[in-house]
């Protein structure tokens, strides 16, 4: 199945509910619930802004948590050195808060963009490091293949796969869309003839950091 029919089918799927969202992004998700979401994401834009959106109000609410203890702490403060007044308002420290929720609703937004990723060298000669926690546009360098249409593996350090998929090479590039790599570690990325099952054709190493 190419790349391009699995993020079709993948749009089909139900989409994951606001709790699966949720343990999602608190890190609290199954293995197999983290997979269904990453590989859903990807094909859905939808449920990519249902995901920012969730993100800035988990947000919000741990700073409006943080704020409230802040404030009661404050409060208690103030009354044992001056009981007739306190220096501190709630609504002051609530503006901030929002504030602040907004600005790390903007900085987390990219988390949700593929990162680009060039893959020139070879194994062995050079490592290439990737963002971990960001889905990776990997192009690799596919100079003198004569195959347009390749297989991609990619495996961790112990050699266990991670992704498998099929994709083009187009003007000497093969270009291939992982979902994020939620441990650091170092990976590997093969291309395989499609027609063939021996060995690879080219390898690549990168790490996630």
């Amino acid at each position: 199945m190419s790349l391009d029919q699995l993020q079709q089918s993948d749009s089909n799927l139900e989409h994951p509910s606001e709790d699966s969202l949720e343990r999602f992004l608190l890190h609290q998700a199954s293995d197999a619930e983290l997979e269904t979401v990453e590989t859903h994401i990807l094909a859905c834009e939808s449920c990519v802004n249902r995901l920012e959106s969730l993100e800035v109000e988990i947000a919000a609410t741990k700073l409006a948590l943080a704020e409230l203890h802040q404030e009661k702490t404050a409060r208690e403060y103030a009354k044992a050195q001056n009981p007739r007044k306190s220096w501190f308002s709630i609504k002051g420290l609530s503006w901030a808060a929002s504030a602040a929720a907004i600005a790390l609703g903007v900085i987390s937004l990219p988390l949700f963009k593929p990162a680009d990723v060039n893959l020139a060298a070879y194994r062995g000669s050079e490592t290439t490091f990737v963002p971990e926690w960001r889905p990776l546009q990997l192009h690799a360098n596919a100079t003198g293949l004569d195959a347009k249409e390749v297989v991609a593996e990619v495996v961790d350090a112990d050699g266990s796969p991670v992704w498998k998929g099929t994709t083009s090479v187009d003007a000497n590039h093969a270009d291939i869309t992982l979902p994020r790599l939620t441990h650091s570690g170092s990976y590997l990325l093969r291309l395989y003839a499609a027609n063939g099952n021996g060995d690879p054709l080219r390898e690549f190493s990168f790490q996630t950091k």
